[in-house]
């Protein structure tokens, strides 16, 4: 089987997945989320795709069933807790099991090795975090850039070697915000006009090294619920002041001077996050820069507005 999985709320603990990272083939929507319009279109047309698994916990997501209906593939919607309504992690670990227990009916497999995966995700987890912590030494690109190849592959050979390129950090130190970063063109533009990222809140990045590890005692799904749950804070989950209270607390003690956001267009709770943050950091005098993606593949207009934030640092 080959599903195409969205989002850090789509437990790798179950099974394999193929991680949606970028699509470069025809948009079949516009005036849409472009990161769920691209994913909406590789399932739709990549015929190598036999399903779909993707969160219920915006706008956007909640409506890609729609869309992807009469396509004849596997597909299922994870329904994902509001961050601190009553039951959330027994309800999230009952979504996880309806999940395990639809792939078991579709595919005609049997599912026994949840507890193994779990502390294979606790061992990359824990490298990877070993390297976030000194970023700002090391290229952000090449990191990315190794993090993405590494969940193409089965997770049994998600091996962190940690090898990535140094670099002399400046003092134009930035942090990214944003959703999954599947455009290593930006950060690699933002590292040839003189910044130096020193941390983000990135799925893929920032907010996986911050979950929990899964605990093996107890009911695996609900330990499962509960790491993913403890990751830092995405905008879906409608909490917008204890995210900028962890946010804020690293920016501050990581010395930033430039805060990027990057969302894609359409993107409204980024757009809802991005003004309450705008607020909290003109009063911190930290510079701000919104980008605004159309898709995926897009970093046309990125060069020139990441130059000129340069500039202001």
């Amino acid at each position: 089987m080959r599903i195409l999985s969205m989002s850090g709320f789509v437990p790798e603990h179950i099974c394999d997945t193929v991680r949606f990272t970028q699509y470069t083939g025809d948009r079949n929507i516009s005036h849409y989320c472009g990161y769920a319009s691209d994913f909406i279109s590789q399932v739709m047309v990549d015929d190598s795709i036999d399903g779909a698994v993707y969160p219920k916990s915006c706008d956007s997501t909640r409506i890609i069933t729609s869309y992807l209906g009469c396509s004849g593939k596997f597909l299922h919607q994870i329904n994902v807790p509001a961050f601190g309504a009553a039951g959330a992690e027994d309800f999230f670990a009952s979504s996880i099991r309806q999940y395990k227990e639809a792939l078991e009916e579709n595919y005609k497999i049997s599912i026994h090795d949840v507890e193994k995966r779990s502390q294979l995700i606790n061992t990359r987890n824990n490298s990877i975090r070993k390297t976030y912590e000194n970023i700002s030494e090391l290229s952000y690109t090449n990191y990315l850039e190794h993090i993405h190849e590494m969940l193409k592959c089965p997770l049994v050979n998600q091996k962190w070697k940690g090898k990535i390129q140094t670099r002399i950090p400046t003092d134009k130190r930035v942090y990214i915000i944003g959703s999954f970063l599947s455009n290593t063109r930006i950060p690699l533009i933002m590292e040839e006009v003189g910044l130096t990222v020193v941390g983000d809140t990135l799925p893929e990045s920032g907010r996986l090294v911050s979950m929990l590890p899964v605990e093996s005692t107890g009911d695996i799904y609900k330990g499962v619920a509960r790491s993913i749950l403890s990751a830092r804070l995405s905008p879906t989950q409608n909490d917008f002041q204890n995210i900028l209270k962890a946010d804020l607390s690293e920016i501050k003690r990581k010395l930033v001077r430039g805060v990027v956001f990057i969302m894609q267009k359409y993107c409204e709770p980024y757009e809802y996050l991005y003004s309450t943050y705008k607020s909290e950091l003109d009063s911190l005098g930290i510079a701000a820069l919104k980008l605004s993606l159309s898709d995926t593949e897009d970093h046309r207009k990125a060069a020139i507005a990441l130059e000129a934030f340069a500039d202001t640092l």
